[in-house]
């Protein structure tokens, strides 16, 4: 035989050929729904940069799977060639080496400690238009960037595997390098492995090594990152683009998963108590009084009560009104009140002082991410809920319902799915606080008082826009 040949010189039906190749990315085991077929797909780099796509099937994988290990080099021989199917075919993958127990593989030592391998890294302001996209054109997203963070949820065998492989080298701040990865509009912006990602942990290349030096240079400012959990908040840098594309309150359908809207709140019609108490960790509500420690069947962990910011409020632009719930700290912002303060208003039977609230909100337009809420209201009216706002400067206004309806059909808004909570829900795979109700009671008085300014209300018929009507009610 020959001296080695590159990947490119090797073709389908080729005879007595070896490759001297590294194994770039090891994926998991997967089975077809179709059949009962299993596989497990593997990507091999030669010097020049090249790269073929390796794979095992069935009961070969035990056999073959265990020599083949991330980032070794090995020299190949008489593997089966064949060109993949046209339509999973990619720039750089055309062909198809099937590995079998008669498959020659032999580790080849060498001193090269570098992958001759370059990524096309996706930096994590780009993210967000990626959000559930069927597509693999993204090739590779580089983990870690050093003044933001973003969560990555491991799912099945990748936790076993490269996960443990993840927290042993936890110590020695391990770089990862994740491919074809799942992003979700968790937080804005969150990252999760599907079937066929790959993470390749602390890769032999160059970047890599770069990001581990600096942070070994930086452990203070990982250890604040850490700290803050800046990574289970929201972070418009990420999630919100300087040109972010709205649409129209009267466009706004529950099937839309992902909706950014510009319009006004509007609450004053609305009466509900404005909070209520929940688990100071996952934010469910809870019978349990203020500061006591209990077992939260949420979480299944004990934390103690606390009281939490909500209600429901009115997104209003000129084509129509929505109604949409807003949680925790964006509620207080809005209410100029800690939820604190406003259980202890409640609780002495003293009505929120929000008149120069709702003056101010009037004249306000404000940029606004919302999800739909999934569970049926009781009203069967369908409701919103507020996972980010920031109030519009008068430049930045909303503008007339004709240019906006040209953006709109210049500017497709992209539908995602959104697979988790709100902003500052911490619980991983927790869905939303939809609708909570507290297990206080209002003292009578303040009952009454509430049933008769509802009952005001409705005589009045105030309506937000044109041809719109609200039915308020009690919390």
């Amino acid at each position: 035989m020959e001296k080695p040949l590159s990947i490119k010189e090797i073709v389908p039906d080729m005879q007595d050929w070896s490759c001297k190749v590294i194994v770039q990315e090891k994926q998991q085991i997967t089975q077809s729904l179709s059949t009962p077929t299993k596989k497990q797909k593997l990507i091999f780099v030669d010097t020049e940069g090249s790269k073929v796509e390796g794979i095992i099937f069935n009961h070969d994988i035990s056999r073959v799977g265990p020599i083949l290990q991330v980032y070794k080099k090995y020299k190949i021989t008489n593997a089966v060639v064949r060109p993949i199917d046209s339509k999973y075919q990619t720039a750089e993958l055309t062909m198809q080496w099937i590995l079998t127990s008669k498959t020659v593989i032999e580790e080849d030592a060498d001193d090269e400690d570098i992958m001759p391998v370059k990524f096309n890294y996706t930096q994590f302001t780009d993210l967000a238009q990626y959000v559930d996209r069927k597509d693999k054109s993204v090739a590779a997203y580089c983990l870690h960037v050093r003044s933001q963070a973003v969560m990555l949820s491991m799912w099945d065998d990748f936790i076993k595997n490269e996960g443990q492989q993840i927290i042993a080298e936890i110590g020695n701040y391990p770089v990862i390098i994740c491919r074809r990865l799942k992003v979700n509009n968790y937080n804005g912006v969150a990252l999760s492995t599907w079937f066929d990602s790959a993470i390749l942990v602390d890769p032999p290349v160059q970047e890599a090594r770069e990001l581990k030096n600096w942070a070994i240079r930086n452990t203070k400012l990982l250890a604040a990152i850490i700290d803050e959990k800046s990574y289970i908040k929201y972070n418009p840098q990420i999630s919100a683009k300087p040109d972010q594309k709205t649409i129209l309150i009267s466009n706004v359908r529950p099937s839309q998963k992902n909706i950014w809207v510009k319009a006004r709140f509007s609450f004053q019609h609305i009466f509900h108590k404005y909070w209520y108490m929940s688990c100071k960790k996952c934010c469910r509500g809870t019978a349990a009084a203020d500061g006591v420690i209990f077992m939260c069947n949420t979480c299944k962990e004990k934390h103690p009560a606390q009281p939490r910011c909500r209600f429901d409020m009115d997104l209003c632009d000129d084509t129509g009104a929505i109604t949409a719930s807003v949680f925790g700290e964006q509620a207080e912002k809005l209410l100029k009140f800690t939820a604190l303060e406003i259980m202890d208003h409640f609780k002495q039977n003293i009505e929120l002082p929000l008149e120069a609230v709702h003056k101010e909100l009037e004249s306000k337009w404000f940029l606004i991410h919302i999800k739909p809420v999934q569970a049926q209201m009781s009203d069967a009216k369908q409701r919103y809920t507020v996972i980010y706002y920031s109030e519009l400067l008068n430049s930045d206004a909303v503008d007339s319902p004709a240019e906006s309806k040209n953006a709109e059909s210049k500017n497709p808004t992209l539908l995602i799915e959104l697979q988790s909570d709100t902003t500052d829900i911490v619980t991983s795979g927790a869905t939303a606080i939809q609708e909570t109700k507290p297990a206080s009671k209002a003292r009578q008085c303040l009952t009454q008082k509430l049933e008769l300014l509802a009952d005001q209300a409705n005589n009045t018929s105030r309506s937000v826009s044109e041809g719109s009507k609200k039915k308020s009610r009690l919390m």
